[in-house]
């Protein structure tokens, strides 16, 4: 009877899943260190330990520019679940589905959400300035990488400059950083919520087709 009534339809291509996962294990990895050598900063641990901690922080976060630029330009090269146009509401049938969505929350999570296959448009609300914040993290550690370790490619840039335009520059950049930093963390606890619970209501595997790219969704959705 399940066969009837449902069919697995492929949604996310190994690209898409491979990055995915890739950059979710980086961004918390990168939210992990960043918030140690904050804590040994108030613990009083030596500095050459929290420096080492910064580094690894540094090289990691180089990693992590690869792959997101990676994802940048999957986003107009891959199928049409990856796509930007995917993930933008930029039409009204979307944004229909976002109030639909809306409506759902608001009733208690009664009946059903609206389903669709590629990315949900409430949750791209949240993934386009996700996307811009980890731009400014990734703009703003490659500047505190050169400002403080001397890394490429900032420290040929601001080789030259004098101490107090560095100091600037790397305030300003810590600034930006740091609330990056809590803006991830909000979006992570908000993420893990809504795929609980866009999990149990619309029943489809969400949380696992982007382990093997599947969802499982009713027959007369096209």
């Amino acid at each position: 009877m399940k066969n009837q009534e449902h069919k697995e339809v492929l949604v996310w291509d190994w690209q898409t899943r491979v990055l995915h996962w890739l950059n979710a294990f980086l961004v918390i990895g990168l939210a992990v260190l960043a918030l140690s050598f904050e804590i040994m900063e108030d613990m009083g641990i030596s500095e050459s330990t929290e420096e080492y901690i910064k580094r690894i922080h540094a090289v990691t976060g180089y990693f992590f520019a690869v792959t997101f630029t990676l994802r940048i330009i999957w986003g107009f090269v891959g199928n049409e679940y990856a796509r930007w146009s995917d993930m933008i509401p930029c039409n009204r049938e979307r944004w229909n589905i976002i109030f639909a969505d809306i409506k759902w929350y608001l009733s208690g999570f009664k009946k059903k959400p609206p389903i669709v296959l590629g990315h949900n448009p409430l949750a791209s609300l949240f993934y386009i300035p996700l996307f811009i914040i980890l731009a400014s993290q990734i703009i703003t550690g490659l500047a505190l990488a050169g400002l403080e370790f001397d890394y490429l490619p900032v420290s040929l840039f601001v080789g030259n400059w004098g101490e107090g335009a560095k100091e600037g520059l790397e305030e300003i950049a810590e600034e930006i950083h740091e609330f990056g930093l809590l803006f991830v963390i909000f979006f992570f606890i908000a993420h893990m919520a809504g795929l609980v619970v866009h999990t149990i209501g619309e029943k489809t595997g969400l949380f696992f087709s982007m382990i093997h790219g599947k969802k499982r969704l009713p027959k007369d959705i096209e």
